[in-house]
């Protein structure tokens, strides 16, 4: 980066409402410097034209700084910073510098800066940043991505809350869903089981029972027939096979447990058969009846104790399932109030955000408006926002940089047409006191010249009456005399006709004092536009004052 020196350690001090402004083409050569640029820089006009505008670029400054400006400059956007300049002596001074494009027929064809007076506080911030530039340290500034705007905000907005809508609808169903799967489930494989396991229990305690009867009719008569009771246990062992057929059918647990009790169960069933089978009421002996009856109320209660195991091992297995229902009805629950919070938070932090980087900077943007309306040009520049508000903000920006420098142009205008009007009444005022001296002279000279011409004539008449006088008596004398008179007609006739001469002239000259009076006429017309140029000018700058 070019180093200008010398430099010095004395500030210049920027008045309050001064606009320092530069054109520069889109190589950063200087096309236009201001008044107030000119005097402060201490360049001559010619001096700043057709430079490169580091010309008055200050060796503090650090180049980071101004590639940053460079590369938001020729993405078309405004830059705003705070920029300490060199004078041509060494001074320096700060201002707080907006930059815009230039452009005509969508095309930027330069650049335009306005400068003003910057505030010591934001000064004194600045310069601790760019000591931290200087040292090789990038200051971090942190905004929401430049694709991010009202349009795509509408549309995220409405994506977020449709995808919300379709992931609770979701949990919602899915949840109803896996309820029902698990009720299912528990119906078939322990509900249903248990009622068969019950009706088990029931049938073999109806056969404990049946044996024991048996087992009373036969102490009370031992030489007795079979008793009916063992002529039903054939019908219970049927009705047995039948709930096993339904247990069977069932969707018990394929468990160890489950599985290794119902195979005990049958196999008890199957030895109570094969003792019934082989050993008929009819044909066997009392003894051996007996001792069938014996065997089948040890199976019977060897398989009421497993029936009575296996209920327990599905209540067991009932209870772990509801368990493990309640733990997924509980996560499911947890993911829901995650995803309600997670959402929530989603929710207010993206509202923050587009608030922050939509709607507040679209609130400034309008405000600013608002005070360009009401006259106000000298607020500050704000390029905050994003998408749709960030390209509002830049637009007032450049519209507010503009019309300052077309109201510096107009001030500048009006101040120099006061000045040349004032000169013209100055000169007008001596020429109208030259044309009324002139005027007066040329009265007086023509009524001196008419009292010549009079006494002329007169004399020339006299010089008549004196030829034919002289006429009988000399001839030389006549000849004289009437030369004499021919020579004072000839005079008269020329001091008549200078006369006539001088008062066209004196006309003139009452007529140039006119025309001389409408230009100073018109030049007060001027001034007073001036006047009303300067005041529309207060207008939007209140604070500088009168001007002219």
């Amino acid at each position: 980066m070019k180093k200008n020196f010398p430099v010095t350690t004395h500030q210049v001090e920027l008045a309050s409402g001064i606009n320092l402004v530069s054109k520069t083409d889109l190589k950063g050569i200087i096309t236009y410097a201001n008044e107030a640029f000119v005097q402060v820089s201490g360049y001559t006009l010619d001096e700043l034209q057709g430079q490169s505008h580091n010309l008055v670029r200050h060796p503090d400054m650090p180049p980071a700084a101004f590639a940053d400006m460079w590369k938001v400059l020729r993405s078309g956007k405004p830059w705003q910073g705070l920029v300490k300049n060199r004078c041509k002596n060494g001074d320096f001074y700060w201002v707080d510098a907006c930059v815009v494009p230039i452009r005509r027929n969508e095309q930027t064809i330069g650049y335009m800066s306005v400068r003003q007076r910057a505030d010591p506080q934001a000064v004194a911030a600045i310069e601790k940043v760019y000591q931290t530039m200087h040292a090789g340290a990038m200051p971090r500034v942190w905004k929401l991505p430049a694709c991010l705007g009202i349009r795509f905000g509408m549309r995220a907005g409405t994506a977020f809350v449709a995808l919300l809508m379709l992931a609770g609808g979701g949990l919602g169903i899915g949840g109803l869903q896996l309820a029902d799967a698990a009720f299912a489930r528990m119906y078939h494989q322990q509900f249903e089981p248990a009622i068969a396991v019950g009706q088990l229990e029931a049938k073999f305690n109806a056969i404990r029972a049946n044996m024991l009867e048996a087992q009373l009719v036969r102490r009370d008569n031992p030489d007795s027939a079979a008793p009916s009771q063992m002529v039903q246990l054939q019908d219970y062992y049927d009705e047995i096979d039948e709930i096993f057929g339904q247990l069977q059918a069932s969707q018990l647990a394929a468990s160890p447990g489950h599985t290794a009790l119902t195979e005990a169960l049958k196999g008890y069933t199957a030895q109570a058969r094969l003792l019934l089978t082989q050993n008929s009421p009819a044909d066997s002996s009392p003894a051996s009846l007996v001792a069938v009856q014996q065997s089948l109320l040890e199976l019977e209660h060897k398989a009421i104790l497993t029936t009575q195991a296996l209920r327990q091992t599905l209540a067991h297995a009932a209870q772990q399932e509801f368990s493990a229902t309640l733990e997924r009805n509980a996560r499911i629950r947890h993911l829901a109030i995650a995803g309600i919070a997670l959402g929530l938070i989603l929710v207010i932090v993206v509202g923050h955000l587009f608030i922050r980087g939509i709607v507040s900077p679209l609130n400034t943007a309008i405000r600013r408006l608002n005070r360009i309306a009401e006259g106000d040009l000298q607020g500050a520049t704000d390029l905050s926002g994003t998408g749709e508000t960030a390209q509002l903000n830049n637009a007032a920006t450049v519209m507010q940089q503009h019309l300052k420098v077309m109201l510096d142009e107009i001030a500048l205008a009006a101040r120099r047409i006061h000045c040349h009007c004032q000169k013209l009444n100055a000169a007008l005022y001596e020429v109208t006191e030259h044309s009324e001296a002139q005027h007066d002279q040329v009265y007086s000279a023509i009524r001196a010249l008419n009292a010549a011409t009079a006494e002329t004539s007169d004399l020339s008449q006299r010089a008549e009456r004196l030829m034919h006088l002289a006429g009988s008596a000399d001839e030389n004398l006549a000849h004289e005399t009437r030369e004499l008179a021919t020579a004072t007609r000839l005079t008269a006739f020329g001091a008549e006709e200078v006369a006539s001469s001088m008062r066209q002239v004196a006309d003139l000259i009452v007529e140039n004092r006119g025309e001389a009076q409408l230009a100073w006429q018109a030049s007060e017309e001027l001034i007073r536009t001036a006047r009303e140029l300067n005041n529309l000018v207060d207008f939007f700058e209140p604070q500088k004052g009168e001007r002219v």
